[in-house]
């Protein structure tokens, strides 16, 4: 039975629905749900597609606060137009200021401020970012009177902020002062017992249904591109087929029309080049001593996640058969 964690608030005008059937879905739910009701602030790391923004939207309507939820996508804001942006600014602050500008932190007063991306803000922000979380007063350019903003901070980022620290390119001090409470948010790959119900929920927002055999073909894909990718998965079944119901054929070459193009050695465009077969053996045996846990191979191998599941997916290895023969030698260990 497809469980779906699910949420109504006024203040969004309709649900804050989050499919969390597997264990470590939900209990990300839970934790956003427990500190959502303190004024900590929360720190959402995941990749591209597995529900940040939703997570933000549920931690908002939790928490009861009675102002507006503002997003802010930090990789999206002009460099030169940042600080006017996120702090606003006065009428003649700089040439084209011709009249005063809220910027998106004061707008979010009585509210949460949700900072999308925010290892992309710039560093010389970083820390005006920083004196404002500190003391709640926002300065806006052209001005030296602070207005006070009372606002809950969300964050989230598609990669631990610590290799940032490191490498300098985010300030350690900032990141003691966001990551009151880390959520992480596991890709679709690392659990399969969601694919379904979301599938299920991206066909019925187009009147559609899952036909029988059309699990088989969802399960086997690893979804590199999490719930985005899936959902455009069935929105494409759903102008290729025919029928109200989405049959396996559909699906699959649905996925397939949807596989990106990965950069050749060469600097252009060209679809995956294919290792060698003994870079392959490696992979295959490394998937099955590890029980298909992406972590460990990587580990070993000493690749980042991103870079092996592109390794993996130029090998057209899955790691979902060696996930399920791995807990099937275990159980019968156990015996």
């Amino acid at each position: 039975m497809t469980e779906a964690v699910r949420l109504f608030s006024p203040l969004l005008n309709g649900d804050v629905q989050i499919i969390a059937r597997s264990p470590n879905f939900r209990q990300a739910v839970a934790l956003a749900d427990r500190f959502a009701l303190t004024p900590l602030p929360i720190l959402l790391i995941g990749a591209t597609g597995t529900g940040k923004d939703l997570f933000a939207r549920r931690i908002h309507a939790v928490s009861g606060r009675r102002g507006p939820l503002v997003p802010v996508n930090c990789a999206a804001l002009p460099r030169d137009m940042v600080e006017s942006m996120l702090f606003g600014h006065s009428r003649g602050a700089f040439t084209g200021a011709v009249k005063e500008h809220v910027g998106f932190i004061e707008a979010a007063d009585r509210g949460t401020l949700y900072l999308d991306e925010l290892p992309s803000l710039p560093l010389e922000a970083q820390g005006k970012l920083l004196r404002v979380l500190e003391s709640k007063d926002v300065y806006r350019l052209g001005e030296t009177k602070p207005r006070r903003a009372d606002f809950r901070l969300v964050t989230s980022g598609q990669e631990d902020l610590g290799a940032r620290v490191r490498d300098g390119l985010f300030r350690l001090d900032l990141f003691h002062r966001v990551a009151g409470v880390r959520v992480d948010l596991a890709p679709l790959r690392e659990r399969p017992e969601d694919v379904i119900p979301l599938a299920e929920l991206f066909a019925t927002s187009q009147g559609r249904v899952l036909a029988p055999g059309a699990t088989r073909v969802l399960i086997q894909h690893d979804w590199l591109g999490n719930a985005r990718e899936l959902r455009a998965a069935v929105e494409r079944a759903g102008f290729m087929s025919g029928s109200k119901a989405l049959g396996a054929t559909a699906l699959a070459e649905a996925i397939r029309l949807g596989t990106p193009l990965v950069e050749s050695s060469a600097g252009g465009v060209d679809q995956c080049e294919k290792p060698r077969a003994e870079d392959r053996a490696q992979l295959l045996w490394l998937c099955r001593s590890h029980g298909g846990d992406a972590r460990r191979v990587a580990a070993v191998l000493g690749l980042s996640l991103s870079t092996l599941y592109r390794r993996l997916a130029s090998a057209g290895i899955s790691l979902r058969p060696f996930r399920k023969s791995h807990f099937f030698s275990e159980n019968s260990q156990g015996r």
